[in-house]
């Protein structure tokens, strides 16, 4: 058995009593770093997005996984959710004009009023939600009515990681979303696999049936880029194009839309 610990009038066992240190800084001084990675279109590298990804000291947390789980352990999981959002906010005067700023959110955070009023008060700047929830939703009436009321204000919503697991299909079913992303265990190797492609193929003709768009995660090689292309997949996203970072200067980005350098 495990010693306990107190801190802050809370118990815990003993080895998450660091963590919850590092996640008090992290709240108290809104230690939190969004990164963004862009959101292609395959056909002519056209920016249409960018992902914002929360990143954390490393004295603090090894990794944003690592300090999104001892969140949750804690009981604070959907405060970082948060903090999080609200820092990738404060870029979007940043943005490049056309393209929207993604968001990821669990259900948890989807459901808490004070994440749902902070999307609407800024639902006219062009936003999306990723969930990124991959356990069973048990009331998705709930997240149904949430999520109508942020899609009717112009917030588009998308599920993350399909082809990964049953809770990403449950999603798609049950929310209806405005965007697909196909998860990187799909697209990686997509070239030379022809389960994949078949599977891509098909989430192709699903989207463009229900009227959703389609997004390639976790594109590393030419390779995958032109095999997903050639699928029919619009828009994508991965090291090949370029690496979360700062958002670009807009000199950086030309009239059309082209990031210039890339990865």
């Amino acid at each position: 058995m495990r010693d306990a610990a107190e801190l802050d009038g809370m118990t815990f066992t003993a080895p998450v009593v660091p963590a919850m240190r590092n996640l008090r800084e992290v709240i108290h001084s809104q230690a939190i770093q969004p990164t963004f990675q862009p959101v292609v279109r395959l056909e002519d590298g056209v920016v249409k997005a960018y992902e914002a990804l929360a990143r954390f000291d490393k004295a603090h947390f090894p990794s944003p996984a690592d300090a999104f789980a001892a969140a949750m352990e804690a009981g604070v999981g959907v405060d970082l959710e948060l903090l999080a959002l609200e820092r990738a906010f404060t870029y979007l005067d940043e943005m490049p004009a056309g393209a929207w700023l993604s968001a990821n959110l669990s259900v948890e955070a989807l459901l808490d009023p004070r994440v749902s009023e902070t999307l609407m008060a800024h639902a006219a700047r062009g936003i999306a939600v990723e969930l990124t929830e991959h356990t069973q939703v048990h009331d998705y009436p709930a997240l149904v009515k949430v999520t109508e009321r942020l899609r009717s204000a112009g917030i588009l919503l998308a599920v993350d990681d399909a082809g990964a697991g049953f809770a990403s299909l449950s999603h798609i079913l049950q929310l209806r979303p405005d965007i697909i992303k196909l998860d990187i265990t799909l697209t990686r190797g997509i070239d030379t696999d022809p389960v994949r492609m078949a599977l891509a193929r098909s989430l192709v003709g699903f989207a463009e049936d229900i009227g959703a768009m389609l997004i390639a995660e976790g594109i590393e090689t030419v390779a995958e880029h032109e095999k997903l292309r050639a699928l029919g997949v619009k828009l994508g996203q991965g090291y090949f194009m370029a690496r979360p970072g700062p958002l670009p200067a807009r000199a950086e980005i030309t009239a059309d839309g082209i990031l210039i350098g890339g990865a």
